[in-house]
């Protein structure tokens, strides 16, 4: 059986676009528009800038257009990475650009791979390109779409902008603050479901862990399956709730890695939360 690779969005998109600024003439962009057979779709505007405008516009429309490339025919969306990946190396201005760009693919479940160069240089790293972060059955995009969804038909409007705000920080970089979105958005999911459900009850309480204990004695999540727990007990949505804390305000206690973790934990729980809540809806649950 195949899957679908994830779907390279408008971030990485226009991000990897940018990175083409850093191509010397206009001539030799319009000749990767030949090389790509792009000339007829992306029209040459007489300068970088126009050009780049153009082709941005072009492959946000069209990401899944197929060109032919030296390294194989690929999507026109996947071709733009690519290609950025390495011209962005050989221009030391393009490091904050590559590091955005790094960002936007993290959150279209892609990574940027890495090998070692030949020779003396054994401390540098080169980048080689980029490959799915995680098996598809895991995939962070579709599980994050579904997840949005289900938050606006449901009518879940401050956790879908805590949501987005945990997005947002992780493209500019700001670890912390996403940390502190993904709590904020996980606890603002399990009042809104509280107060859906059981609104009369959830009316006189405060949000947080006694909406989530309502949720317990109500049946919605199950002490005996460990989903909740009361007290010091070991329990999966106290303990990731405690896992989401932030360590503190001050930069530097967070990376990369460590606030994807913790956006990819949240949204694989919101889903199962979410699609529970659509059940007891129905009063399947």
């Amino acid at each position: 059986m195949t899957h679908a690779l994830p779907m390279l969005r408008h971030g990485s998109i226009v991000t990897a676009c940018d990175i083409f600024e850093f191509i010397r003439t206009n001539a030799e962009l319009e000749s990767l528009l030949l090389e790509y057979g792009l000339s007829d779709q992306v029209e040459a505007a007489g300068s970088i800038a126009r050009t780049i405008l153009n082709l941005k516009k072009f492959a946000v429309k069209y990401p899944d257009h197929r060109v032919v490339t030296d390294r194989g025919e690929q999507s026109l969306s996947s071709a733009l990475v690519d290609k950025a990946i390495q011209i962005a190396p050989k221009e030391g201005r393009a490091k904050l650009q590559l590091e955005k760009l790094e960002r936007y693919l993290n959150l279209d479940g892609y990574s940027l791979t890495y090998g070692e160069p030949e020779g003396l240089w054994k401390s540098r790293r080169d980048i080689l390109g980029f490959t799915i972060s995680m098996p598809g059955f895991v995939m962070l995009p579709e599980s994050s779409s579904e997840v949005e969804l289900l938050l606006v038909s449901n009518g879940f409007e401050i956790a879908k902008r805590h949501l987005d705000s945990a997005r947002e920080n992780i493209t500019q970089g700001d670890w912390e603050a996403a940390n502190s979105q993904c709590r904020t958005f996980l606890e603002a999911l399990t009042d809104a479901i509280a107060d859906d459900l059981y609104s009369t009850e959830a009316a006189a309480l405060a949000g947080g862990l006694l909406k989530r204990q309502l949720l317990a004695n109500k049946g919605f999540l199950s002490r005996e399956k460990h989903e909740f727990g009361d007290g010091n007990g070991q329990a999966f949505l106290p303990g990731l709730a405690k896992l989401l804390h932030p360590d503190g305000a001050h930069p530097g206690i967070s990376n990369q890695p460590d606030a994807m973790f913790r956006l990819q934990a949240v949204v694989v729980t919101a889903r199962w939360l979410l699609k529970r809540h659509e059940l007891a809806s129905q009063g399947r649950v």
